[in-house]
């Protein structure tokens, strides 16, 4: 009898873990385009936050190629991502970020000198540059920061599948003035 109660448990937690067949909500594809100064942005991140107290709009991100072209995909809490956005109400980000050097290993070749040296200059230069915490943002910090600006009109509506909405146009204007405008089509 024991043995069966356990099994029996074993089977609950299996298909409470595994689902039965739920599966994540249909997205809209969500594509676009991105300007900064009147010419395509290349290499931006646009990612699409949620409103506060919005139930069922997930984040969604791509990234914009030569032409300032980019598709939202949304990565959903199980691991399944999907290319668009689920219908909502939405904050628009855009940031360009500048590439990162590639880290010194740490490594001091043992034939140039005290290594103790080396370490002590590299932990000094480190804590000499508290200014510089992140990487460079290369287009105006505005359009990367969840608050609501005067001069960035950040705010889009995405009409889910559901509601007929197979697919949107979001076209991204900037400026390095700090105004800019994200419209859905």
């Amino acid at each position: 009898m024991h043995k069966k109660l356990v099994a029996l448990m074993c089977v609950g937690v299996m298909i409470t873990i595994t689902g039965c067949g739920a599966s994540n909500p249909d997205t809209t594809l969500v594509s676009g385009t991105v300007t900064y100064d009147g010419e395509p942005l290349e290499g931006a991140i646009v990612s699409i936050t949620p409103e506060a107290g919005a139930t069922g709009a997930k984040s969604a991100s791509g990234e914009t190629d030569a032409q300032g072209a980019f598709t939202l995909r949304t990565v959903f809490p199980d691991g399944e991502s999907k290319d668009g956005a689920v219908g909502g109400n939405y904050t628009v980000r855009v940031s360009k970020i500048a590439a990162a050097e590639a880290p010194d290993d740490g490594m001091v070749d043992p034939s140039e000198g005290d290594p103790s040296a080396a370490y002590e200059a590299s932990v000094s230069m480190m804590s000499e540059d508290t200014e510089n915490v992140g990487p460079e943002n290369l287009i105006n910090e505005v359009f990367s920061s969840y608050e609501k600006q005067d001069n960035w009109k950040n705010q889009v509506s995405i009409t889910g599948p559901g509601e007929g909405a197979a697919t949107a146009t979001l076209t991204i204007t900037l400026n390095d003035s700090g105004e800019g405008s994200a419209e859905v089509k």
